[in-house]
């Protein structure tokens, strides 16, 4: 399955991105705004303008090419309004073909009370993160067309959303990108320390919570 994270750039493109909240302002070019008669083309696709100011309702009319496009999207989605994404349930046909697959907020559902009173238990207790966030995306597969539509979307957290200038720390979008490796083994190969390196990096990017990496 394709990575979540949108951003494939190079160093210097993180300076083109500053602006933009990682992309939180650009289109999102592999969703159809379609009416509920329309057939998607194969070959030509209208943007989804910006993910920032999307709509409950307006994500609701969206259509996808495919599941994996789907999850990029909400991932993309959650970085910009500041939470993590992971994958949730999903249904497959008497073939096994998937048809529909739901996406959660990462602090979706909460920790099993059996963890909780385990009485051989021999380290301490992680702090909890599950607070039973009710925001998802559901999916189905609109066999028909081949395409995947929105079934339904909540977009309301129970929770404090992260700081935006800790988003980046979120596992889910911890991402260096091969270009930005390449940068760095490059100047490692210089003999430059790597805390130089992160901060050359951070530099350029406008700071390091837009570097995606640390």
């Amino acid at each position: 399955m394709e990575s979540c994270n949108v951003e494939d750039t190079d160093v210097h493109s993180m300076v083109r991105d500053r602006n933009g909240e990682h992309g939180c302002n650009e289109d999102f070019d592999d969703a159809c705004d379609v009416g509920a008669a329309d057939i998607v083309s194969n070959e030509d696709a209208s943007d989804y303008g910006n993910v920032i100011e999307l709509s409950d309702q307006q994500i609701m009319r969206k259509v996808f090419r495919s599941e994996e496009r789907v999850y990029e999207f909400y991932c993309k989605f959650g970085r910009c309004h500041d939470f993590g994404v992971r994958k949730g349930d999903y249904g497959k046909d008497d073939d096994g073909n998937l048809i529909r697959r739901r996406f959660f907020c990462n602090r979706a559902g909460l920790r099993d009370k059996k963890f909780l009173h385990r009485l051989d238990r021999q380290r301490g207790h992680r702090p909890k993160t599950q607070t039973n966030c009710m925001a998802k995306l559901s999916i189905y597969l609109d066999s028909e067309n081949s395409v995947w539509k929105v079934r339904k979307v909540i977009l309301e957290h129970n929770h404090e959303l992260t700081p935006r200038v800790m988003v980046h720390m979120i596992p889910k979008f911890r991402h260096m990108s091969n270009a930005a490796k390449a940068h760095i083994d490059g100047m490692h190969g210089y003999g430059v320390p790597t805390s130089k390196i992160l901060g050359y990096m951070a530099g350029i990017a406008g700071g390091y919570s837009l570097l995606g990496f640390t």
